[in-house]
């Protein structure tokens, strides 16, 4: 692992003053020092944060949880200790709008906020929540059909109502796409965040900008599980961008890096760390996405920062 001098001085081989990273979570148990540590080593200038909206409590509702251990058993998960191990993961994961907010108020320049709204609540709740992240001032909405346990088809209503509140106030949209830890790592259960889902709304709301977090990709199993169904939707719709958190070797292997420009991509492929809960430093991924040999130096410069800023600025 390189030193932070020796990361800094990849980073102005670049041309560059510092990277963004599109792809952070403050969860509750990271501290703020150790984040600004991290994003400090990594010479990080811009760090989008990202809030989540999920209910530790939905899976002691017991028809939920009856209808979650169907799934998980026509998944192919036995384990008796998976119910619990998904509540863990939803309580480790809840990350408050505030939370996101007050960061953002403290260090204005450095970090911008993704709120979240749980779209399989109630319309009232949801509206709420969309007035909440209003009122705090953030700069996009973060979404995860994963842990917030809903089908881009089945919440259709809900997510009409957030995505005509993001072409409202010019705000991104951030999807998750591909597995997630856990039970989850199970692609029957993790369907529902299949790139491909997400389509009609993509065509439907063509001035709201996308980021399909993963880029369909992240899974433990499957590595790339749907990045061919990521880049068919980028590739035809100018409004979507791939973030590349917890999959960096998108941007090192050459299959995914060959597929990514051929498709003319790597001006919309963001950097992301996924920072902390892939386990490893943010300097740690930066070092392996600048180390790449399968891409030029321009190309490392745009991904690591300049698409960054561009479709921030936007």
């Amino acid at each position: 692992m390189a030193t932070a001098q020796e990361l800094q001085e990849l980073i102005r081989g670049l041309g560059l003053d510092g990277i963004v990273d599109a792809h952070v979570h403050p969860l509750t148990i990271l501290s703020e020092q150790d984040l600004l540590k991290a994003i400090e080593e990594a010479g990080v200038k811009l760090c989008a944060l990202l809030a989540l909206d999920v209910d530790p409590g939905e899976l002691d509702d017991e028809r939920r949880a009856r209808a979650f251990i169907q799934e998980m058993l026509n998944a192919g998960i036995w384990d008796v200790r998976a119910l619990d191990m998904a509540k863990e993961l939803l309580r480790k994961a809840l990350t408050p709008n505030e939370r996101v907010a007050s960061m953002v108020r403290r260090y204005p320049g450095l970090f911008m906020g993704f709120g979240s709204v749980n779209p399989s609540k109630p319309m009232g709740y949801v509206l709420e929540r969309l007035r909440e992240i209003e009122d705090l001032g953030l700069s996009g909405i973060k979404l995860i059909p994963t842990l917030q346990l809903f089908c881009p088809h089945k919440a259709k209503k809900a997510l009409n109502k957030v995505l005509k509140f993001c072409r409202r106030a010019n705000m991104l949209v951030m999807f998750h796409t591909g597995c997630d830890p856990g039970p989850w790592e199970a692609p029957a259960l993790s369907r529902c965040a299949r790139p491909s889902l997400l389509e009609p709304f993509i065509r439907s709301f063509p001035e709201v900008r996308f980021i399909l977090a993963h880029a369909g990709s992240y899974s433990a199993r499957v590595p790339g599980i749907w990045f061919d169904e990521a880049v068919k939707l980028a590739r035809a719709y100018g409004n979507v961008w791939l973030d590349v958190a917890a999959v960096p070797y998108l941007l090192v292997e050459p299959r995914f890096v060959e597929a990514l420009r051929r498709a003319g991509l790597l001006g919309r492929v963001l950097f992301g760390s996924d920072y902390p809960v892939i386990g490893t430093s943010i300097a740690e991924v930066a070092y392996e996405v600048l180390c790449s040999s399968s891409l030029s130096d321009g190309e490392k410069a745009q991904v690591m920062a300049l698409n960054a800023e561009e479709l921030l600025a936007s």
